[in-house]
């Protein structure tokens, strides 16, 4: 399970962002953060949203379990912590992620900031020295967005298999907001 822990962090922080860092000692220049005042479909988009769904196309088994059970439900293979994911994307324009916050008993907490847009479907989050532009699907209710990736996996066996993974978050309400 522990290769399961370590394949979602590092899958979370891609999906997320290519997660770079500055340093002064190379000639990378990091994008500017995004600024500006919220368009009216923004400010109905901004507030906390969590992941609530990892679908994958093909089945794999993640689960070291010593049982073959491999499955499309990529999100229920993983422990509470590691599904513990919450965006939240603030009315001036700023972001917090955050990683294990809400399950209890989470060791490895997992925070970073920055800055987001949303023109149409393409959400831009900036933030650790990189920018990432995703298309998102809503819901009809607007309280629901999704959008697909192609990950690889290494499966129990130790099998790299590669698959199309749709990630679903849902909008959270006031008061269980972080």
């Amino acid at each position: 399970m522990k290769k399961s822990i370590l394949i979602i962090k590092s899958l979370f922080l891609v999906v997320a962002l290519s997660i770079f860092s500055c340093n002064t000692d190379d000639d990378i220049k990091c994008p500017e953060p995004l600024t500006g005042e919220l368009s009216e479909a923004e400010t109905g988009f901004s507030g906390s949203w969590k992941l609530v769904a990892m679908e994958a196309d093909e089945a794999i088994d993640l689960t070291d379990d010593n049982a073959d059970n491999a499955s499309t439900d990529l999100f229920a293979q993983y422990k509470a912590c590691d599904r513990d994911l919450v965006y939240n994307f603030m009315n001036d324009r700023s972001l917090v992620y955050r990683q294990g916050y809400l399950a209890a008993d989470c060791a490895n907490k997992l925070t970073f900031s920055g800055t987001w847009n949303l023109i149409g479907n393409d959400l831009t989050i900036v933030a650790n020295c990189a920018s990432q532009r995703i298309t998102i699907e809503t819901n009809a209710e607007e309280d629901q967005y999704s959008y697909d990736v192609t990950l690889e996996f290494r499966d129990v066996n130790g099998s790299v298999k590669s698959s199309k993974v749709k990630f679903t978050f849902e909008k959270m309400v006031d008061e269980q907001s972080v």
